[in-house]
Order: C-alpha cells, then structure tokens, then sequence
C-alpha cells in the first residue's frame, strides 16, 4: 500500500534589514559607552525600559518574552545574592536589592540572545545542545569582557567581594567562587529556560517542506 510522508518542518532564518541589525550592535555599544558619562544604574534602567520601545519600533515584541525571562532571572538571582552586592560609589537599592546588577543582568543576558539570534541560523542542525553552545560561545566573551571594561575603565567595583582574587588574566569578577561559578552559568541557564518555554527566535520562521 502507498504511504505518504509526513511534511518535516524546517526552520528558516528570516533576515532583518541590514539596519536593525546594524542597530542592534551599535545600541550594545552606546549602552557600554555610556557607563563613561552616567551613573552605572541609570544607565541600565534607562536601557531596560528603552528596550521595550525599541523592540515596538522594530517589530520583535515577541521578544518581550525574552525580556521577562532575563528579568526574572536576573531577579532570582539579586534576592539569592544581594549581600555580596555593595559598590564603591552611591547606587540606587530597593528593599536591600542594588538596582545596578539587577538591571544589568536583565539587559545584559536580553542583548545576548538578540546578537545569537541574528546568526542561529548558521546552525545545520538545530538540536538544542547546538543552539546552547552557540548562546554560550557569544555569552562568555562578552561577559568577561564587558566585567574588564566595568572594573578596569569604568571603575565599577563590587566592594562587597573585594577580597576575593578575579578571574585569571582579565582580572575581574572579584567574588567568592560560587558567585563567578553562577556568572558564567547565568546566560546557559537563561537560554535552557527560554528553550523550555518555547520561546523562539523571533529571526527564524518554520516552513513545510514536502517530501
């Protein structure tokens, strides 16, 4: 008897403009730059809510739910740690919380997954250990290097954890080894929830292809 193949699903990328792309990276760049001229925590509130307009003007507000994951991360996180939280020069706090790495995490580990998603689609095979070891190799770089700009150029310092030795060669994230074994956990752990959730990138879009 004649069967018939089911349709597989295939996952296409789904290109930006190059402009929104472009934008993006620059908008990365002025958030870091601006740590030069405004206090760390206005800089990062600032961005947070921008982010949200942002997203609206460029059509991702899908990606709002990306954006409340890394907020929700982010928070967990602050209510676990927020006593090895203390800086060298006055930041805003909220029932004990510093707002400077609360919002720093929400938007840090939100433009992360907006750069991997722009280059998913290199990925021949999708599997979700691939995607997490793309997600990761774009997070840890730029971790490690936005906590060497922060400490070394910006002169943001956890004096909470100033005892504690930084990461070899950068020098950075002064903290007990439990706190940095968590940063660089943060953005897989980010990642694995979005992927649980379903949440997918906004960049790609599923077709049917017929056998």
């Amino acid at each position: 008897m004649p069967t018939t193949k089911r349709p597989k699903k295939e996952i296409k990328h789904k290109p930006l403009s190059k402009l929104v792309h472009t934008i993006d990276r620059l908008l990365i760049i002025i958030i870091i730059a601006s740590l030069a001229f405004f206090s760390a925590d206005y800089v990062f509130i600032g961005a947070y809510f921008l982010l949200m307009i942002y997203l609206y003007l460029t059509k991702r507000m899908v990606l709002l739910y990306h954006l409340m994951v890394a907020s929700a991360v982010a928070l967990t996180w602050m209510l676990i740690a927020k006593s090895n939280y203390g800086y060298n020069s006055d930041l805003l706090s909220i029932a004990g919380i510093n707002l400077y790495p609360l919002f720093a995490w929400a938007v840090g580990l939100f433009v992360m997954y907006i750069l991997y998603s722009h280059y998913e689609h290199i990925l021949k095979k999708q599997t979700f250990i691939r995607k997490l070891l793309l997600f990761t190799a774009f997070y840890l770089p730029i971790l490690i290097g936005f906590e060497t700009l922060a400490y070394h150029v910006f002169n943001i310092r956890n004096i909470s954890a100033a005892i504690y030795p930084g990461l070899p060669i950068c020098d950075c994230i002064h903290a007990p080894r439990w706190m940095q074994t968590v940063y660089l956990l943060m953005g897989p752990i980010f990642f694995t929830i979005c992927y649980l959730f379903k949440l997918e990138n906004p960049h790609a879009k599923n077709n049917l292809k017929k056998n």
